[in-house]
């Protein structure tokens, strides 16, 4: 999603909003987490004072991002989903996770969100104006096709033979 000028109107506005949060928070914040941090954030988006980008880094820097993603779980797993929420793709290397997982430890978790929004791919991806969102595509095969792959049964020398409804399926 898009914020092309800063005054919208507000029902696009809300709608960006709620965007925002399934993005960084994979849901909609209840009432009562909203109440201080979150509702100011809302206000200044809402008014026009921030922008997307700065909306991004200010709820993924809130405590509730952090509570449902650092406080319950490892520094790794922190690290991937931000990966999901700022770049809108898993991490791509064993190196990559590194690099962030080092600036988590060693500067701690608002160093980490920065580094994300700051990145060059983040800029390339995403701008000033638009929202971060999945940009990868699962590709490959259902389990069926792999089933039906004759390299699955040279390695582990398995038979064609079973099911009338397997052989039916290997024909097509």
């Amino acid at each position: 999603m898009e914020l092309r000028q800063r005054h919208r109107d507000p029902q696009a506005l809300q709608n960006l909003l709620r965007a925002t949060y399934q993005q960084l928070l994979e849901r909609q914040p209840y009432q009562h987490e909203k109440a201080g941090e979150l509702e100011k954030i809302e206000q200044d988006f809402l008014r026009g004072r921030v922008g997307i980008k700065r909306l991004v880094r200010q709820v993924g820097g809130s405590h509730l991002y952090q509570q449902l993603f650092f406080s319950a779980g490892c520094n790794t797993r922190c690290v991937e989903q931000g990966f999901k929420h700022f770049l809108g793709r898993a991490p791509a290397s064993k190196a990559e996770v590194a690099a962030y997982h080092d600036i988590l430890v060693h500067q701690g978790f608002q160093a980490m969100v920065n580094a994300f929004v700051d990145s060059e791919e983040y800029r390339h991806s995403f701008g000033n104006d638009h929202l971060p969102q999945p940009r990868q595509r699962l590709t490959g095969h259902p389990p069926l096709a792999y089933l039906l792959t004759n390299r699955m049964h040279h390695s582990h020398d398995l038979p064609m033979q079973g099911s009338p409804l397997l052989q039916s399926l290997a024909v097509m």
